[in-house]
């Protein structure tokens, strides 16, 4: 009987130690998918109850949209949707000297696959111009998709 009592202890333990390595290994990707899947990150630069206060404020930035949400009106300079693109929009503005906060909000799976194509190229980019272009382009299109 003791002899049976340790194989199962032991077996309950190996089996411990494998699902113990196992998680540790996919917890970040089951993080990542649970949590992230359908979120985008909006680079946004003022809140304003007003939307003439928006637009005025708008005309400080090369290129800027009103996102309207709870009463509020939101001037949004950037959008992304991979960190790669997040942390060259931060740089990119950053060096621009552009105080901003990031927005995090849901959006469908349709939409993700409507930038798709402009976050790969943003990811193979440095330069500035072409960021400045690929962001304008997916800005234009989560103008398309809020309205």
């Amino acid at each position: 009987m003791k002899s049976y009592i340790k194989i199962v202890l032991g077996a309950i333990a190996i089996g411990g130690v494998c699902a113990y390595f196992f998680y540790k290994d996919i917890k970040k990707d089951v993080v990542a998918l649970t949590t992230h899947e359908n979120s985008i990150n909006l680079f946004q630069v003022g809140v304003f109850k007003s939307v003439d206060n928006a637009k005025n404020y708008q005309n400080n930035f090369d290129y800027s949209i009103i996102y309207e949400n709870s009463d509020y009106y939101r001037v949004i300079i950037g959008v992304s949707y991979h960190e790669e693109n997040k942390i060259k929009l931060e740089n990119y503005f950053n060096n621009k000297n552009i105080k901003y906060y990031i927005k995090e909000i849901k959006v469908n799976e349709d939409f993700i696959e409507k930038i798709a194509n402009y976050e790969t190229v943003m990811i193979k980019t440095s330069n500035d111009e072409v960021i400045k272009t690929i962001n304008k382009n997916m800005l234009d299109l989560l103008n398309g998709y809020l309205t």
